[in-house]
């Protein structure tokens, strides 16, 4: 499903309740996490590939078009950070395997930051046009000669 399909799918509709879940429960841990605390999580290794974890395309796309869908409709904050934890904690309940991005790119406006789930390279969480940040969260992890 593509967010310019005007026909939803049985499965689509279904997806938004625990899109929902995990939002509203994504919300409620970056209003009482620190932001080191909040990064901590989302950079911890996810599980493991498990025989039998049944997660394609078309999954990754349904989870990215429910997220953005129950995001824009949610009271409070739900941008790139809160989906990519709502988005993890989904995938860990499924079993399948993900990887946290935090990038950064330079516009107009000055520096801009965004935050992405990718499962098998695709990207289940923050857009599709990611392509224009580079990523730094691996970076960040490594020991900094600075620190």
């Amino acid at each position: 499903m593509s967010s310019t399909d005007t026909r939803r799918s049985a499965r689509d509709v279904i997806s938004l309740i625990p899109a929902l879940f995990w939002m509203r429960r994504a919300q409620r841990l970056h209003r009482s996490l620190s932001a080191p605390e909040l990064l901590r999580r989302l950079r911890a290794p996810g599980p493991e590939a498990a025989a039998g974890t049944d997660f394609d395309r078309e999954d990754g796309e349904r989870m990215r078009v429910a997220l953005a869908r129950i995001g824009r409709r949610l009271p409070g904050r739900s941008d790139c950070l809160v989906q990519s934890l709502a988005a993890r904690m989904w995938l860990e309940r499924r079993g399948v395997p993900f990887v946290f991005r935090l990038g950064m790119r330079r516009g107009p406006a000055g520096l801009g930051a965004h935050a992405w789930i990718e499962v098998n390279g695709q990207v289940v969480t923050g857009g599709l046009s990611v392509g224009d940040f580079a990523d730094f969260a691996p970076a960040a992890e490594t020991d900094s000669p600075l620190g």
